[in-house]
């Protein structure tokens, strides 16, 4: 850094009106603090104004303070910087969390969709009516999942499943619905060995044509036209109708 010229600096400021009147102020306020001197009593135009010497002291006195100023602004803005890079990079390290949290989460959301369909069967299960669930009792023998699918996908256990809920629908009972839910989940499973379907469904809709060689109606005493009401549907076993859909 050049060394400073304090004879064209005072110079400078000399000449510049502004700056001058500027520090004539302070020098005028500093002769009025060291003598107790009252602007009152005397005249404007008697006040002495100060020497180049005092005028160059109060210049030197003035930068020195500014200096230190922009010495201690200068330091704050490195540290204010420092810091600024220390939030950068935690910032950056909880963007990566972030992402890797994100990353758990859709592979947790995955592995989710696989087990969400023996939850939602347990679910059902467990809403039946304890007559019901202790009236199924010789077809799921255990309440863990793998027992519950073990048991469930068994071929005698799909017959006395679907004769269960043709009982349950024969008497009006609203859990034949649900058994009907649990036997597509079942059957759905136990197809999973085969290359072909061994079980289908037969799905009539609300609307369609009854037909006797698919349909049974449970209203007694009543022949209908078209179907309102499905109670449960029924299923083939290689291609064959084994039972056939409960209907109203």
């Amino acid at each position: 850094m050049a060394k400073m010229d304090w004879e064209d600096v005072r110079q400078f400021i000399l000449n510049d009106r502004e700056i001058r009147e500027y520090f004539l102020s302070l020098a005028e306020k500093g002769t009025m603090r060291s003598t107790n001197y009252s602007l009152s009593s005397e005249p404007a135009s008697e006040m002495s104004v100060p020497s180049a010497k005092t005028q160059n002291a109060m210049l030197e006195k003035t930068i020195r303070v500014l200096k230190a100023e922009n010495d201690a602004l200068r330091r704050e803005i490195s540290t204010a910087r420092t810091r600024i890079s220390e939030l950068e990079t935690e910032a950056e390290k909880f963007r990566r969390a972030a992402v890797a949290a994100q990353s758990e989460l859709k592979s947790a959301a995955g592995k989710l969709t696989t087990f969400q369909p023996i939850c939602n069967a347990m679910e059902t299960y467990q809403s039946l009516g304890e007559k019901t669930r202790d009236a199924m009792r010789n077809i799921f023998r255990t309440a863990s999942p793998d027992g519950f699918i073990s048991c469930g996908t068994q071929k005698n256990s799909l017959a006395n499943l679907w004769d269960y809920g043709r009982t349950l629908a024969a008497n009006g009972s609203a859990d034949c619905i649900k058994i009907d839910s649990l036997f597509e989940y079942f059957i759905s499973l136990y197809n999973l060995t085969f290359e072909q379907p061994v079980y289908t469904l037969i799905e009539p809709k609300i609307g369609d044509r009854f037909d006797e060689d698919l349909h049974v109606c449970l209203a007694r005493g009543q022949r209908i036209s078209n179907i309102s009401g499905i109670l449960l549907r029924g299923y083939r076993v290689n291609g064959k109708t084994v039972n056939k859909a409960l209907v109203k």
